[in-house]
């Protein structure tokens, strides 16, 4: 044991907390018998209780009076520290039981906007006691640096000190408003448009080439580059260009006729949205409930 924590444990060389309890509810009270009430026992343990601190402290606590109690000088400064102990380890609890039933989640930015949020709906509708909140960016989840309990991240894995449960995999294909696909016959056409590139190194526009047989397509030229896949598909809706994206997150574009896949079946794979959190936190009962929600919607997609 270091010096600091030897002294921090002869400090910390407290009356008994029965009879700490004991005192301050009697003393709130000045009556014996009402803090026996409240505290779900004998008017006799109370009054023993307290007997006993003040033995332990050789010091008398209370004026004992033939139809009262009055706190002496020593009892109304152990009062004031102890009433302020009392609301401190109240506060810490507070915090800690709230921290039982929040989720910090870092989740990608289009991931949120596009599949998780009407769904998480339902999932605080159905467990209002877990709040779920979330946190939206690209960058790699950071569980030493940030207070995150889980992440969803895309990619292979492995991730050495991480629970990771597969959600689904990305299915990357060529997308376009329906107002397009007269002049997209086949992949090479794809030179006479513009190209909206949903992420800044348009690695996604390169794999999927490379699938399609075009990795010499020049996706520079004539192009558009944003910060965000949404913002990307948002543009092909709007008829700017021609975009990528995965298809689990474009469903309802599809269903509601805003977007159209000119190439059905070129589906570029590059890996898989995963739910991670470090293996610590993996069986806190709020997470475990949010991971298996979340697995049960992602067997749909």
């Amino acid at each position: 044991m270091s010096e600091t924590h030897a002294w921090a444990a002869m400090s910390r060389r407290l009356p008994p907390l029965n009879s700490l309890r004991a005192f301050e509810a009697a003393a709130r009270h000045l009556s014996f018998t009402v803090a026996s009430e409240e505290l779900h026992v004998t008017q006799g343990a109370v009054s023993r209780a307290v007997k006993g601190l003040e033995d332990h402290l050789g010091v008398t606590l209370f004026q004992r009076l033939p139809r009262a109690l009055a706190l002496t000088d020593e009892g109304k400064v152990l009062l004031a520290g102890v009433t302020e102990g009392l609301d401190r380890i109240a506060q810490a609890a507070a915090r800690v039981e709230a921290r039982a039933h929040d989720l910090q989640v870092k989740v990608p930015p289009t991931f949120t906007i596009r599949w998780l949020m009407r769904r998480l709906i339902r999932f605080q509708t159905s467990r209002p006691d877990i709040r779920v909140r979330l946190n939206t960016g690209w960058e790699w989840v950071d569980f030493d640096r940030d207070d995150f309990d889980a992440g969803i991240v895309f990619g292979v894995g492995p991730w050495p000190g991480l629970r990771a449960d597969p959600l689904f995999e990305e299915r990357l294909t060529a997308l376009c408003a329906p107002s397009l696909l007269d002049r997209l016959k086949a992949p090479a056409d794809l030179a006479r448009c513009t190209i909206l590139h949903p992420d800044p190194h348009q690695s996604e526009w390169r794999a999927w080439l490379e699938l399609a047989g075009m990795p010499d397509l020049d996706v520079d030229r004539n192009c558009q580059i944003f910060d965000t896949q949404d913002l990307a598909i948002q543009a092909a809706a709007d008829g700017h260009g021609v975009t990528v994206a995965d298809l689990s997150l474009v469903q309802d574009d599809i269903a509601a006729g805003r977007l159209a896949v000119p190439f059905p079946g070129l589906e570029a794979r590059l890996g898989s949205y995963q739910l991670v959190s470090p293996k610590h936190l993996a069986d806190r009962p709020a997470l475990a409930a949010f991971r298996d929600w979340l697995l049960e919607e992602a067997r749909g997609v």
